[in-house]
């Protein structure tokens, strides 16, 4: 994106597990098209600004607004910026739409020369099979960015029952083909790992089978367990942010898939739900925390009325999509970009006894 100007860059969710490790990779990165960027915050709270002024000093630029429901401030901020990095709640699509209406003003300014980009992050649950309750579960297969049309399978999936995260992703792609505002979706399965923000360091799907488990009094898992599903470390998922937003700074993101085509997948391993709750229970009787590692089966209604403690809103269509669903992805157009993920199997082990500890740590136990 060559201009007279250095390009602008707004960071959404820079509190948040992801958006403040995208923050933290973004600043600390070698690449000579990133290393003097200037980072834009959209935030919530003077407190919160002044903590990210004092620690990044001139690199970030910490805008205040309400909330995500603020959409004229989003909108007008937008409009100051050429790339919009959105990491906030993957389901809220009337923030995502003032970005994209912010973008498409920015890019009116300049006579349509300037081309504007908006990466919003969203999940693999879009596209997962109900290995429970049987719906689009199939043991077998796994969804390629390369060789399958992801934007069609979900439309598919859409028009025959809604699910708001997906609903708001194909609403960013659809608006953005709409606006002339080019769109890539990253499309992560289960995040784990420390976070390297200032704020929240921990993700949401493990911590809530580490909460479960505690309650319970052993680990759970709902039916079988046997729904699979992919996994990556958030440093990795930083640095496909960063691998993407240089290609963007260099070369106009020519080789970076956009609207329809660009929904891409971050993956490096992959694990079932059983898995995940015989780690949570060997990680939680090692610290003396169970009696045993046992895992307990409990029905997909009784497991939405244990991790309905820990989440907002959920259901037991939202628990078997994201904490019992099959969603099995391959990661192509990433790698082809040049993306190499660095953490495997032992990271992803380590990752859930480090998610034990923080629980323990946050309930005093």
């Amino acid at each position: 994106m060559p201009t007279t100007n250095p390009p602008k860059i707004l960071l959404t969710g820079t509190t948040g597990f992801i958006g403040g490790t995208i923050l933290t990779t973004l600043l600390s990165s070698p690449s000579p098209h990133l290393k003097n960027l200037t980072i834009t915050c959209l935030i919530r709270g003077p407190d919160r600004a002044h903590t990210l002024t004092s620690t990044y000093g001139s690199r970030v630029h910490p805008v205040l607004y309400n909330d995500l429901n603020d959409l004229e401030t989003t909108t007008a901020i937008a409009a100051q910026h050429d790339i919009v990095i959105s990491t906030t709640l993957g389901y809220h699509l009337p923030s995502a739409e003032a970005l994209l209406k912010g973008l498409k003003r920015r890019k009116e300014e300049s006579g349509n020369e300037k081309e504007v980009w908006m990466l919003h992050l969203s999940g693999t649950s879009n596209v997962a099979g109900f290995p429970i309750t049987g719906a689009h579960y199939e043991p077998t297969r796994s969804f390629d960015d390369t060789l399958h049309d992801i934007y069609a399978y979900e439309k598919t999936r859409e028009e025959e029952s809604s699910y708001i995260q997906r609903t708001t992703e194909l609403g960013v792609v659809d608006l953005g083909l709409e606006l002339g505002v080019k769109t890539v979706v990253l499309m992560p399965p289960t995040v784990y790992g420390m976070g390297t923000g200032l704020f929240n360091k921990y993700s949401i799907q493990i911590p809530t089978y580490i909460r479960g488990a505690i309650d319970v009094g052993k680990a759970v898992v709902v039916a079988e367990g046997r729904g699979r599903n992919g996994s990556v470390h958030v440093e990795d998922l930083a640095d496909l942010y960063c691998l993407l937003l240089s290609n963007i700074l260099s070369d106009n993101g020519n080789n970076i898939p956009t609207g329809k085509k660009g929904i891409l997948f971050a993956e490096n391993g992959n694990h079932t739900w059983r898995e995940v709750a015989e780690l949570v229970g060997e990680a939680l009787h090692a610290r003396g925390k169970l009696d045993s590692q046992e895992v307990r089966s409990v029905t997909l209604s009784e497991g939405t009325k244990i991790f309905a403690s820990y989440l907002e809103t959920v259901d037991e269509k939202m628990v078997e999509s994201g904490l019992c669903g099959d969603s099995r992805t391959v990661a192509s157009v990433a790698r082809g970009l040049g993306w190499v993920p660095r953490r495997g199997e032992e990271a992803w082990k380590k990752g859930v006894r480090e998610d034990v500890g923080m629980v323990l740590e946050i309930l005093g136990r």
